[in-house]
Protein backbone atom coordinates (compact mmCIF):
# COMPACT_ATOMS: atom_id res chain seq x y z
CA UNK A 1 0.00 0.00 0.00
CA UNK A 2 2.60 2.31 0.96
CA UNK A 3 4.90 1.29 -2.36
CA UNK A 4 1.48 1.78 -4.70
CA UNK A 5 1.30 5.40 -2.74
CA UNK A 6 5.21 6.46 -3.16
CA UNK A 7 4.60 5.37 -6.60
CA UNK A 8 1.67 7.50 -6.84
CA UNK A 9 3.21 10.74 -5.47
CA UNK A 10 6.34 9.73 -7.64
CA UNK A 11 4.39 10.02 -10.77
CA UNK A 12 2.62 12.72 -10.04
CA UNK A 13 5.86 15.28 -9.17
CA UNK A 14 7.13 13.47 -12.67
CA UNK A 15 5.11 12.29 -15.03
CA UNK A 16 5.59 9.48 -17.47
CA UNK A 17 3.50 10.73 -20.72
CA UNK A 18 6.04 12.22 -22.49
CA UNK A 19 3.18 15.13 -23.51
CA UNK A 20 3.32 16.59 -20.15
CA UNK A 21 6.91 16.34 -20.17
CA UNK A 22 9.05 19.38 -20.38
CA UNK A 23 12.55 19.58 -21.00
CA UNK A 24 13.84 21.68 -18.53
CA UNK A 25 17.75 21.68 -20.24
CA UNK A 26 16.12 23.84 -22.82
CA UNK A 27 16.32 26.72 -20.48
CA UNK A 28 20.09 26.61 -20.31
CA UNK A 29 19.79 26.60 -24.31
CA UNK A 30 17.17 28.86 -24.79
CA UNK A 31 19.50 31.63 -22.16
CA UNK A 32 22.56 30.35 -24.15
CA UNK A 33 21.09 30.91 -27.63
CA UNK A 34 18.51 33.90 -27.08
CA UNK A 35 19.29 34.99 -23.23
CA UNK A 36 23.21 35.68 -23.15
CA UNK A 37 23.78 37.87 -26.42
CA UNK A 38 21.13 40.11 -24.69
CA UNK A 39 22.71 39.71 -20.75
CA UNK A 40 23.71 43.23 -19.96
CA UNK A 41 20.23 44.34 -21.40
CA UNK A 42 18.49 41.80 -19.12
CA UNK A 43 20.40 42.69 -16.26
CA UNK A 44 19.56 45.83 -16.47
CA UNK A 45 15.95 44.89 -16.56
CA UNK A 46 16.56 42.52 -13.78
CA UNK A 47 18.00 45.45 -11.57
CA UNK A 48 14.69 47.49 -12.00
CA UNK A 49 12.61 44.91 -11.64
CA UNK A 50 14.07 44.72 -8.43
CA UNK A 51 13.97 48.09 -7.13
CA UNK A 52 10.60 48.79 -8.30
CA UNK A 53 9.26 45.66 -6.10
CA UNK A 54 11.34 46.57 -3.31
CA UNK A 55 10.25 50.67 -3.21
CA UNK A 56 6.45 48.66 -3.64
CA UNK A 57 7.47 46.61 -0.68
CA UNK A 58 8.45 49.91 1.41
CA UNK A 59 5.13 51.43 0.98
CA UNK A 60 4.07 48.51 3.38
CA UNK A 61 5.87 48.94 5.97
CA UNK A 62 5.31 52.69 5.77
CA UNK A 63 1.76 51.77 6.96
CA UNK A 64 2.86 49.98 9.89
CA UNK A 65 4.92 53.00 10.92
CA UNK A 66 1.78 55.39 9.87
CA UNK A 67 -0.51 53.64 12.26
CA UNK A 68 1.94 52.93 15.11
CA UNK A 69 3.61 56.52 15.21
CA UNK A 70 1.10 58.51 13.37
CA UNK A 71 -2.64 57.51 14.50
CA UNK A 72 -1.56 55.66 17.90
CA UNK A 73 0.63 57.97 19.00
CA UNK A 74 -1.46 60.70 17.56
CA UNK A 75 2.31 62.39 16.13
CA UNK A 76 0.88 64.76 13.60
CA UNK A 77 4.08 65.75 12.78
CA UNK A 78 5.29 62.79 11.03
CA UNK A 79 2.00 62.18 8.62
CA UNK A 80 3.82 65.07 6.35
CA UNK A 81 7.10 62.93 6.26
CA UNK A 82 5.30 59.58 5.78
CA UNK A 83 3.26 60.95 3.23
CA UNK A 84 6.21 62.71 1.05
CA UNK A 85 7.67 59.11 1.73
CA UNK A 86 4.76 57.51 0.35
CA UNK A 87 4.89 59.50 -3.05
CA UNK A 88 8.82 59.18 -3.06
CA UNK A 89 8.44 55.10 -2.99
CA UNK A 90 5.29 55.25 -6.10
CA UNK A 91 7.53 57.24 -7.85
CA UNK A 92 10.72 55.46 -7.90
CA UNK A 93 8.42 52.19 -8.47
CA UNK A 94 7.22 54.05 -11.45
CA UNK A 95 10.51 55.45 -12.58
CA UNK A 96 11.58 51.44 -12.38
CA UNK A 97 9.09 49.75 -14.12
CA UNK A 98 9.35 52.34 -16.81
CA UNK A 99 13.17 52.16 -17.34
CA UNK A 100 12.26 48.02 -17.35
CA UNK A 101 9.75 48.56 -20.57
CA UNK A 102 12.47 50.56 -22.49
CA UNK A 103 14.96 47.95 -21.09
CA UNK A 104 13.27 44.79 -21.95
CA UNK A 105 11.74 46.34 -25.38
CA UNK A 106 15.29 46.74 -26.56
CA UNK A 107 16.61 43.44 -25.63
CA UNK A 108 13.73 41.91 -27.36
CA UNK A 109 14.09 43.34 -30.86
CA UNK A 110 17.36 42.17 -30.90
CA UNK A 111 17.18 39.49 -29.68
CA UNK A 112 14.30 38.61 -32.48
CA UNK A 113 16.12 40.09 -35.13
CA UNK A 114 19.26 37.80 -34.26
CA UNK A 115 16.89 34.55 -34.00
CA UNK A 116 15.11 35.09 -37.02
CA UNK A 117 18.14 35.78 -38.60
CA UNK A 118 19.75 32.38 -37.69
CA UNK A 119 16.23 30.78 -38.68
CA UNK A 120 16.29 32.32 -41.99
CA UNK A 121 20.13 30.70 -42.63
CA UNK A 122 19.65 28.01 -41.69
CA UNK A 123 16.17 27.72 -43.63
CA UNK A 124 18.57 28.54 -46.62
CA UNK A 125 20.79 25.75 -46.11
CA UNK A 126 17.98 23.49 -46.17
CA UNK A 127 17.71 20.32 -48.69
CA UNK A 128 14.42 20.63 -51.01
CA UNK A 129 12.82 17.47 -49.58
CA UNK A 130 13.22 18.36 -46.38
CA UNK A 131 11.64 22.16 -47.58
CA UNK A 132 8.97 21.39 -49.14
CA UNK A 133 8.01 18.30 -47.33
CA UNK A 134 6.83 19.53 -44.08
CA UNK A 135 5.15 22.37 -45.58
CA UNK A 136 5.94 25.93 -46.43
CA UNK A 137 3.43 26.97 -43.84
CA UNK A 138 4.95 25.22 -41.26
CA UNK A 139 8.79 27.20 -41.86
CA UNK A 140 6.19 30.95 -41.89
CA UNK A 141 5.60 29.40 -37.99
CA UNK A 142 8.89 29.27 -37.20
CA UNK A 143 9.62 32.95 -37.78
CA UNK A 144 6.53 33.85 -36.01
CA UNK A 145 4.92 31.76 -33.31
CA UNK A 146 7.77 29.74 -32.39
CA UNK A 147 10.16 32.41 -32.38
CA UNK A 148 7.62 35.16 -30.44
CA UNK A 149 7.03 32.28 -28.09
CA UNK A 150 10.59 31.62 -27.54
CA UNK A 151 11.40 35.32 -26.96
CA UNK A 152 8.15 36.37 -24.14
CA UNK A 153 9.94 33.46 -22.57
CA UNK A 154 13.08 35.39 -22.25
CA UNK A 155 12.17 39.15 -22.59
CA UNK A 156 8.93 39.10 -21.20
CA UNK A 157 7.52 35.81 -18.86
CA UNK A 158 10.79 35.60 -17.14
CA UNK A 159 11.37 39.20 -16.55
CA UNK A 160 7.57 39.40 -15.59
CA UNK A 161 8.09 36.45 -13.01
CA UNK A 162 11.52 37.66 -11.57
CA UNK A 163 9.11 40.41 -10.72
CA UNK A 164 6.19 39.05 -9.26
CA UNK A 165 8.49 36.63 -7.58
CA UNK A 166 10.49 39.58 -6.32
CA UNK A 167 7.23 41.42 -5.29
CA UNK A 168 6.02 38.19 -3.44
CA UNK A 169 9.27 37.48 -1.54
CA UNK A 170 9.54 40.99 -0.06
CA UNK A 171 5.52 40.97 0.63
CA UNK A 172 6.10 37.47 2.35
CA UNK A 173 9.07 38.88 4.30
CA UNK A 174 7.39 41.51 5.18
CA UNK A 175 4.65 38.97 6.75
CA UNK A 176 7.13 37.01 8.48
CA UNK A 177 9.09 39.93 10.08
CA UNK A 178 5.59 41.50 11.20
CA UNK A 179 3.53 38.79 12.35
CA UNK A 180 5.28 34.91 12.22
CA UNK A 181 2.65 33.26 13.87
CA UNK A 182 0.05 34.39 11.26
CA UNK A 183 2.75 32.96 8.69
CA UNK A 184 3.01 29.35 10.30
CA UNK A 185 -1.00 29.15 9.98
CA UNK A 186 -0.79 29.92 6.38
CA UNK A 187 1.60 27.56 5.46
CA UNK A 188 -0.88 24.51 5.91
CA UNK A 189 -2.96 26.01 3.65
CA UNK A 190 -0.34 25.23 1.02
CA UNK A 191 -1.10 21.44 -0.51
CA UNK A 192 -4.67 23.11 -1.08
CA UNK A 193 -2.76 25.63 -3.55
CA UNK A 194 -0.19 23.91 -5.28
CA UNK A 195 -2.06 20.13 -6.07
CA UNK A 196 -4.88 22.09 -8.27
CA UNK A 197 -2.06 24.20 -9.52
CA UNK A 198 0.42 21.40 -10.72
CA UNK A 199 -2.48 19.41 -11.98
CA UNK A 200 -3.77 22.41 -14.23
CA UNK A 201 -0.24 23.23 -15.78
CA UNK A 202 0.07 19.53 -16.50
CA UNK A 203 -3.20 20.25 -18.88
CA UNK A 204 -2.15 22.93 -20.63
CA UNK A 205 1.13 21.59 -21.44
CA UNK A 206 -0.52 19.69 -23.63
CA UNK A 207 -3.06 21.81 -24.81
CA UNK A 208 0.02 23.98 -25.62
CA UNK A 209 1.68 21.50 -27.99
CA UNK A 210 -1.10 20.68 -29.42
CA UNK A 211 -1.52 24.05 -30.12
CA UNK A 212 1.71 24.35 -32.22
CA UNK A 213 0.14 21.38 -34.58
CA UNK A 214 -2.78 23.59 -35.43
CA UNK A 215 -1.45 26.99 -36.06
CA UNK A 216 0.98 24.29 -38.71
CA UNK A 217 -2.36 23.44 -39.95
CA UNK A 218 -3.60 27.16 -40.05
CA UNK A 219 -0.77 28.14 -42.04
CA UNK A 220 -0.05 26.21 -44.39
CA UNK A 221 -3.83 26.15 -45.90
CA UNK A 222 -3.54 29.69 -45.90
CA UNK A 223 -0.18 29.38 -48.49
CA UNK A 224 -1.69 27.06 -49.98
CA UNK A 225 -4.78 29.10 -50.64
CA UNK A 226 -2.66 32.42 -51.24
CA UNK A 227 -0.55 30.50 -53.95
CA UNK A 228 -3.30 28.48 -55.27
CA UNK A 229 -6.23 31.12 -55.60
CA UNK A 230 -6.45 30.86 -59.61
CA UNK A 231 -6.85 27.27 -59.58
CA UNK A 232 -9.16 27.13 -56.31
CA UNK A 233 -11.68 29.95 -58.63
CA UNK A 234 -11.22 28.20 -61.96
CA UNK A 235 -12.24 24.47 -60.31
CA UNK A 236 -15.32 26.46 -58.56
CA UNK A 237 -13.70 24.97 -55.47
CA UNK A 238 -14.48 28.30 -53.11
CA UNK A 239 -16.76 26.97 -50.70
CA UNK A 240 -15.31 23.32 -50.30
CA UNK A 241 -11.97 25.03 -49.34
CA UNK A 242 -13.69 27.63 -47.10
CA UNK A 243 -15.27 24.38 -45.35
CA UNK A 244 -12.08 22.62 -44.34
CA UNK A 245 -10.38 26.10 -43.43
CA UNK A 246 -13.46 26.35 -41.31
CA UNK A 247 -12.93 23.25 -39.66
CA UNK A 248 -9.26 23.35 -39.03
CA UNK A 249 -10.12 27.14 -36.97
CA UNK A 250 -12.89 25.16 -35.93
CA UNK A 251 -10.12 22.45 -34.14
CA UNK A 252 -8.50 25.63 -32.98
CA UNK A 253 -10.69 27.57 -31.48
CA UNK A 254 -11.98 24.35 -29.37
CA UNK A 255 -8.24 24.35 -28.27
CA UNK A 256 -7.85 27.18 -27.50
CA UNK A 257 -11.61 27.11 -25.24
CA UNK A 258 -10.00 24.33 -23.18
CA UNK A 259 -6.94 25.82 -22.82
CA UNK A 260 -9.04 28.86 -21.36
CA UNK A 261 -11.03 26.64 -19.06
CA UNK A 262 -8.14 25.13 -17.55
CA UNK A 263 -6.66 28.50 -17.17
CA UNK A 264 -9.58 30.81 -16.24
CA UNK A 265 -9.84 28.25 -12.77
CA UNK A 266 -6.01 29.61 -11.16
CA UNK A 267 -7.29 32.71 -10.61
CA UNK A 268 -10.33 32.12 -9.04
CA UNK A 269 -9.10 29.24 -7.03
CA UNK A 270 -6.24 31.93 -5.57
CA UNK A 271 -8.79 34.36 -4.80
CA UNK A 272 -10.60 31.48 -2.70
CA UNK A 273 -7.55 30.27 -0.99
CA UNK A 274 -6.77 34.20 -0.38
CA UNK A 275 -10.14 34.94 0.86
CA UNK A 276 -9.82 31.74 3.30
CA UNK A 277 -6.55 33.04 4.20
CA UNK A 278 -8.03 36.51 5.20
CA UNK A 279 -10.64 35.38 6.85
CA UNK A 280 -8.55 32.80 9.79
CA UNK A 281 -5.74 35.90 9.85
CA UNK A 282 -8.16 38.42 10.82
CA UNK A 283 -9.93 35.62 13.85
CA UNK A 284 -6.40 34.63 14.73
CA UNK A 285 -5.28 38.27 14.06
CA UNK A 286 -7.40 39.84 16.67
CA UNK A 287 -6.68 36.95 19.03
CA UNK A 288 -3.21 38.06 18.88
CA UNK A 289 -3.65 42.05 19.20
CA UNK A 290 -5.97 41.50 22.23
CA UNK A 291 -3.48 39.30 24.05
CA UNK A 292 -0.95 41.62 23.11
CA UNK A 293 1.14 39.16 20.57
CA UNK A 294 1.36 41.95 17.84
CA UNK A 295 0.55 45.85 17.96
CA UNK A 296 -2.44 47.22 15.74
CA UNK A 297 0.38 48.39 13.05
CA UNK A 298 2.18 45.05 12.88
CA UNK A 299 -1.31 43.34 12.09
CA UNK A 300 -2.07 45.69 9.35
CA UNK A 301 1.04 45.22 7.99
CA UNK A 302 0.81 41.82 7.47
CA UNK A 303 -2.95 42.64 6.36
CA UNK A 304 -1.65 44.95 3.32
CA UNK A 305 1.11 42.31 2.68
CA UNK A 306 -1.22 39.52 2.56
CA UNK A 307 -3.31 41.69 -0.07
CA UNK A 308 -0.41 42.83 -2.05
CA UNK A 309 0.38 39.21 -2.14
CA UNK A 310 -2.29 38.54 -4.37
CA UNK A 311 -1.50 40.02 -7.51
CA UNK A 312 1.85 38.66 -7.80
CA UNK A 313 0.95 35.30 -6.83
CA UNK A 314 -1.77 35.25 -9.61
CA UNK A 315 0.54 36.41 -11.88
CA UNK A 316 2.81 33.65 -11.30
CA UNK A 317 0.25 31.31 -11.95
CA UNK A 318 -0.60 32.72 -15.31
CA UNK A 319 3.08 33.17 -16.10
CA UNK A 320 3.14 29.51 -15.61
CA UNK A 321 1.45 28.58 -18.53
CA UNK A 322 3.26 31.31 -20.80
CA UNK A 323 6.51 29.80 -19.31
CA UNK A 324 5.27 25.84 -20.34
CA UNK A 325 3.86 27.34 -23.77
CA UNK A 326 7.61 29.04 -24.18
CA UNK A 327 9.72 25.70 -23.56
CA UNK A 328 7.34 24.14 -25.65
CA UNK A 329 8.10 26.56 -28.57
CA UNK A 330 11.54 26.41 -27.65
CA UNK A 331 11.71 22.67 -28.27
CA UNK A 332 10.23 22.76 -31.51
CA UNK A 333 12.24 25.55 -33.15
CA UNK A 334 15.57 24.41 -31.54
CA UNK A 335 14.50 20.88 -32.87
CA UNK A 336 14.28 22.75 -35.87
CA UNK A 337 17.27 24.47 -35.81
CA UNK A 338 19.43 21.29 -34.82
CA UNK A 339 17.95 19.47 -38.46
CA UNK A 340 20.79 19.00 -40.48
CA UNK A 341 20.18 19.04 -44.62
CA UNK A 342 21.02 15.93 -46.42
CA UNK A 343 22.12 17.61 -49.27
CA UNK A 344 25.84 19.36 -47.37
CA UNK A 345 29.31 20.04 -48.77
CA UNK A 346 31.44 16.81 -48.33
CA UNK A 347 34.52 16.61 -46.48
CA UNK A 348 37.01 18.11 -48.44
CA UNK A 349 34.58 19.20 -51.50
CA UNK A 350 36.84 21.77 -53.89
CA UNK A 351 35.14 24.83 -55.71
CA UNK A 352 34.06 24.38 -59.20
CA UNK A 353 36.18 26.92 -61.38
CA UNK A 354 34.58 27.86 -64.38
CA UNK A 355 35.12 26.93 -67.68
CA UNK A 356 34.30 24.18 -70.29
CA UNK A 357 33.00 21.38 -68.69
CA UNK A 358 32.04 17.27 -69.61
CA UNK A 359 28.87 16.06 -67.68
CA UNK A 360 28.08 12.46 -66.77
CA UNK A 361 25.78 9.70 -65.52
CA UNK A 362 27.00 6.70 -64.40
CA UNK A 363 24.49 4.20 -63.68
CA UNK A 364 22.19 6.51 -61.51
CA UNK A 365 19.13 5.68 -59.80
CA UNK A 366 16.91 7.46 -57.90
CA UNK A 367 13.21 7.39 -55.82
CA UNK A 368 11.51 10.24 -54.15
CA UNK A 369 9.56 7.54 -52.06
CA UNK A 370 10.45 3.93 -50.73
CA UNK A 371 10.11 1.57 -53.92
CA UNK A 372 8.82 4.24 -56.55
CA UNK A 373 11.91 4.15 -58.76
CA UNK A 374 11.61 7.71 -60.76
CA UNK A 375 15.22 6.97 -62.33
CA UNK A 376 16.64 3.28 -63.35
CA UNK A 377 20.31 3.02 -64.18
CA UNK A 378 20.63 5.97 -66.16
CA UNK A 379 24.02 6.13 -67.60
CA UNK A 380 24.77 9.11 -69.81
CA UNK A 381 28.00 11.04 -71.26
CA UNK A 382 27.83 14.67 -72.22
CA UNK A 383 30.96 16.41 -73.61
CA UNK A 384 32.00 19.13 -72.69
CA UNK A 385 30.47 22.27 -75.10
CA UNK A 386 27.38 19.98 -76.62
CA UNK A 387 24.03 19.67 -76.45
CA UNK A 388 22.06 16.67 -75.04
CA UNK A 389 18.51 16.84 -75.51
CA UNK A 390 15.78 14.69 -73.22
CA UNK A 391 12.18 14.36 -74.71
CA UNK A 392 9.68 11.40 -73.72
CA UNK A 393 5.89 11.55 -72.35
CA UNK A 394 5.80 13.29 -68.95
CA UNK A 395 6.59 11.79 -65.64
CA UNK A 396 9.44 10.08 -67.51
CA UNK A 397 12.16 11.43 -65.20
CA UNK A 398 13.89 14.23 -67.07
CA UNK A 399 12.95 16.99 -64.87
CA UNK A 400 14.37 14.32 -62.20
CA UNK A 401 17.47 14.11 -64.03
CA UNK A 402 17.98 18.35 -63.32
CA UNK A 403 17.36 17.90 -60.05
CA UNK A 404 20.32 15.17 -59.58
CA UNK A 405 22.32 17.65 -61.64
CA UNK A 406 22.24 20.60 -59.78
CA UNK A 407 21.88 18.36 -56.25
CA UNK A 408 18.80 19.41 -54.98
CA UNK A 409 19.10 15.47 -54.24
CA UNK A 410 21.31 13.00 -54.23
CA UNK A 411 21.08 9.89 -56.46
CA UNK A 412 20.51 6.40 -54.30
CA UNK A 413 22.96 4.32 -56.81
CA UNK A 414 25.75 5.91 -59.47
CA UNK A 415 27.37 8.79 -59.56
CA UNK A 416 26.91 11.94 -61.76
CA UNK A 417 30.10 13.77 -62.38
CA UNK A 418 31.79 16.74 -63.94
CA UNK A 419 35.21 16.90 -65.52
CA UNK A 420 35.94 13.13 -64.02
CA UNK A 421 34.93 14.21 -60.42
CA UNK A 422 31.73 13.16 -58.60
CA UNK A 423 29.23 15.95 -57.90
CA UNK A 424 29.94 15.65 -54.36
CA UNK A 425 33.33 16.58 -54.18
CA UNK A 426 32.45 20.03 -55.35
CA UNK A 427 31.07 22.70 -53.21
CA UNK A 428 27.56 23.64 -53.41
CA UNK A 429 27.71 27.18 -53.97
CA UNK A 430 29.90 26.85 -56.83
CA UNK A 431 28.40 24.15 -58.32
CA UNK A 432 25.01 26.01 -58.80
CA UNK A 433 27.00 29.17 -59.75
CA UNK A 434 28.12 27.36 -62.70
CA UNK A 435 24.65 26.76 -63.80
CA UNK A 436 21.62 28.01 -64.94
CA UNK A 437 18.17 27.02 -65.51
CA UNK A 438 14.93 28.06 -67.15
CA UNK A 439 12.11 25.83 -66.44
CA UNK A 440 8.68 25.71 -67.37
CA UNK A 441 7.23 27.00 -64.36
CA UNK A 442 8.89 30.41 -63.86
CA UNK A 443 9.57 31.69 -60.76
CA UNK A 444 10.27 35.86 -60.35
CA UNK A 445 10.16 37.90 -57.39
CA UNK A 446 7.85 40.55 -56.48
CA UNK A 447 10.43 43.46 -57.23
CA UNK A 448 11.73 45.43 -60.70
CA UNK A 449 12.36 43.34 -64.15
CA UNK A 450 15.67 45.00 -63.55
CA UNK A 451 15.94 42.86 -60.12
CA UNK A 452 14.58 39.73 -61.29
CA UNK A 453 16.92 39.86 -64.49
CA UNK A 454 20.10 40.72 -62.21
CA UNK A 455 19.56 37.87 -59.62
CA UNK A 456 21.65 35.56 -61.49
CA UNK A 457 24.52 38.15 -61.65
CA UNK A 458 23.58 40.72 -58.75
CA UNK A 459 26.87 43.35 -60.29
CA UNK A 460 25.39 43.49 -63.04
CA UNK A 461 25.31 46.92 -64.74
CA UNK A 462 22.38 48.37 -66.35
CA UNK A 463 24.17 48.14 -69.72
CA UNK A 464 24.28 44.27 -68.96
CA UNK A 465 20.79 44.21 -67.99
CA UNK A 466 19.15 45.70 -71.32
CA UNK A 467 21.83 43.35 -73.28
CA UNK A 468 20.46 40.04 -71.62
CA UNK A 469 17.00 41.53 -72.18
CA UNK A 470 17.41 42.24 -75.99
CA UNK A 471 18.98 38.99 -76.33
CA UNK A 472 15.38 37.24 -74.74
CA UNK A 473 13.42 39.65 -77.23
CA UNK A 474 12.45 40.88 -74.09
CA UNK A 475 13.51 44.80 -74.54
CA UNK A 476 10.51 45.73 -76.25
CA UNK A 477 7.91 44.80 -74.34
CA UNK A 478 9.56 46.15 -71.44
CA UNK A 479 10.05 49.52 -72.66
CA UNK A 480 6.49 49.63 -73.10
CA UNK A 481 5.97 49.21 -69.12
CA UNK A 482 5.26 52.98 -67.50
CA UNK A 483 8.67 52.21 -65.20
CA UNK A 484 10.07 50.22 -68.29
CA UNK A 485 12.75 48.25 -66.05
CA UNK A 486 12.64 49.74 -62.99
CA UNK A 487 8.19 48.38 -63.62
CA UNK A 488 7.24 46.04 -60.35
CA UNK A 489 6.26 42.59 -61.87
CA UNK A 490 4.35 41.89 -58.91
CA UNK A 491 3.85 39.07 -56.44
CA UNK A 492 5.36 35.29 -58.50
CA UNK A 493 5.37 38.04 -61.70
CA UNK A 494 1.31 38.12 -61.39
CA UNK A 495 1.77 41.16 -63.53
CA UNK A 496 3.34 39.55 -66.51
CA UNK A 497 1.78 36.88 -69.21
CA UNK A 498 3.15 33.86 -69.18
CA UNK A 499 5.54 34.98 -71.88
CA UNK A 500 6.90 37.83 -70.07
CA UNK A 501 7.60 35.66 -67.69
CA UNK A 502 9.94 33.37 -69.59
CA UNK A 503 11.71 35.85 -71.41
CA UNK A 504 12.47 37.58 -68.24
CA UNK A 505 14.07 34.27 -66.93
CA UNK A 506 15.78 33.57 -69.88
CA UNK A 507 16.91 36.75 -69.66
CA UNK A 508 18.48 36.19 -66.48
CA UNK A 509 20.24 32.83 -67.56
CA UNK A 510 21.84 34.74 -70.35
CA UNK A 511 23.12 37.53 -68.14
CA UNK A 512 24.59 34.45 -65.52
CA UNK A 513 26.31 33.40 -68.60
CA UNK A 514 26.89 29.77 -66.93
CA UNK A 515 29.35 27.03 -68.35
CA UNK A 516 26.09 24.67 -67.73
CA UNK A 517 22.44 25.76 -69.14
CA UNK A 518 19.21 23.71 -68.13
CA UNK A 519 16.89 23.87 -70.39
CA UNK A 520 13.29 22.76 -69.31
CA UNK A 521 10.71 23.29 -71.46
CA UNK A 522 12.12 26.97 -71.86
CA UNK A 523 10.41 28.34 -74.89
CA UNK A 524 7.05 26.43 -74.09
CA UNK A 525 4.93 29.49 -73.44
CA UNK A 526 5.86 31.52 -76.04
CA UNK A 527 4.29 32.07 -79.22
CA UNK A 528 5.46 30.87 -82.96
CA UNK A 529 7.13 34.08 -83.73
CA UNK A 530 8.93 35.00 -80.23
CA UNK A 531 10.13 31.79 -80.46
CA UNK A 532 12.13 31.32 -83.19
CA UNK A 533 13.75 34.53 -81.79
CA UNK A 534 14.47 33.07 -78.52
CA UNK A 535 15.68 29.90 -80.07
CA UNK A 536 18.56 31.72 -82.48
CA UNK A 537 19.27 34.11 -79.02
CA UNK A 538 19.51 30.30 -77.02
CA UNK A 539 21.41 29.12 -80.55
CA UNK A 540 24.04 31.72 -79.69
CA UNK A 541 24.46 31.38 -76.04
CA UNK A 542 24.46 27.98 -76.12
CA UNK A 543 27.92 27.92 -78.11
CA UNK A 544 30.66 26.84 -75.97
CA UNK A 545 28.90 25.59 -72.71
CA UNK A 546 27.64 22.09 -72.30
CA UNK A 547 23.52 22.61 -72.29
CA UNK A 548 20.39 20.00 -71.49
CA UNK A 549 16.95 21.05 -73.33
CA UNK A 550 13.73 19.34 -72.17
CA UNK A 551 11.76 19.25 -75.00
CA UNK A 552 8.11 18.12 -76.11
CA UNK A 553 8.53 20.49 -79.23
CA UNK A 554 11.11 18.04 -81.27
CA UNK A 555 11.19 21.20 -83.74
CA UNK A 556 13.45 23.00 -81.51
CA UNK A 557 16.50 20.09 -80.60
CA UNK A 558 16.68 18.54 -84.25
CA UNK A 559 19.94 20.36 -83.65
CA UNK A 560 21.10 18.33 -80.88
CA UNK A 561 24.26 16.85 -80.51
CA UNK A 562 22.55 14.04 -79.07
CA UNK A 563 18.84 13.03 -78.27
CA UNK A 564 17.74 10.85 -75.08
CA UNK A 565 14.40 9.22 -75.34
CA UNK A 566 13.64 8.98 -71.53
CA UNK A 567 10.51 6.53 -70.85
CA UNK A 568 9.50 5.15 -67.25
CA UNK A 569 12.86 6.53 -65.79
CA UNK A 570 15.49 5.19 -68.33
CA UNK A 571 16.95 5.98 -71.68
CA UNK A 572 15.01 3.69 -74.06
CA UNK A 573 17.03 5.58 -77.13
CA UNK A 574 20.14 7.64 -77.80
CA UNK A 575 21.35 9.17 -80.68
CA UNK A 576 21.30 12.61 -83.25
CA UNK A 577 18.13 13.24 -84.91
CA UNK A 578 18.68 11.17 -88.13
CA UNK A 579 19.83 8.32 -86.15
CA UNK A 580 16.94 8.16 -84.09
CA UNK A 581 14.50 8.53 -86.75
CA UNK A 582 16.41 5.62 -88.71
CA UNK A 583 15.25 3.35 -85.52
CA UNK A 584 11.72 3.53 -86.25
CA UNK A 585 11.16 3.61 -82.77
CA UNK A 586 9.59 5.84 -80.18
CA UNK A 587 11.33 8.75 -81.48
CA UNK A 588 10.26 8.30 -84.95
CA UNK A 589 6.92 8.02 -83.76
CA UNK A 590 6.86 11.54 -82.09
CA UNK A 591 8.96 13.29 -84.97
CA UNK A 592 5.96 11.70 -87.37
CA UNK A 593 3.27 12.65 -85.68
CA UNK A 594 4.59 16.59 -84.55
CA UNK A 595 5.86 17.05 -88.19
CA UNK A 596 3.03 16.18 -89.96
CA UNK A 597 0.77 18.85 -87.74
CA UNK A 598 3.71 21.14 -88.88
CA UNK A 599 3.40 20.16 -92.29
CA UNK A 600 -0.57 20.47 -92.12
Amino acid sequence: MLKKLKNRIKEFLRPTDKTVQIKWSLFGRVWREIGKPQWKWLLAGVICTILAASAEGYTITLVRRIIDQAFIERSASSLYLFGLLIVAAFGLKAAFTYAKDLIMSKAGLLAIARLQNRIYSHMMKMDVAKFYGGGIGKHLNYFGVQANAVLNLVTGTIIQAVQNIATLMITIGIMVYFAPQLCVMLLFMAPAIIIPLVLITRKRRVLSRRSFGIANDVSQHLNQTLHGMKTIQSFGNEAIESKKFAEIIRVSNLNAYRNTQASALQAPLLEIMISIGLALSLLVGGHFITSGVISIGDFTAFLLALTAAYKPAKSITGLNGGIQHGLLAAEVLFDYLDSKSGITDARGAVKLKRGKMSVAFDNVSFSYLPNEQVLSGISLAVPAGTICALVGPSGGGKTTMFNLLERFYDPQKGKISINGKDLKKYTLHSLRENMAEVSQDVFLFNGTIADNIRYGAPNATPKQIEAAAKAANAHDFIMGFPKRYDNNVGERGALLSGGQKQRIAIARAILKDAPILLLDEATSALDTHSEKLIQAALKKLMVGRTTFVIAHRLSTITDADQICVVRNGKIVEHGTDAELAAMNGEYKKLRDIQFKKTKK
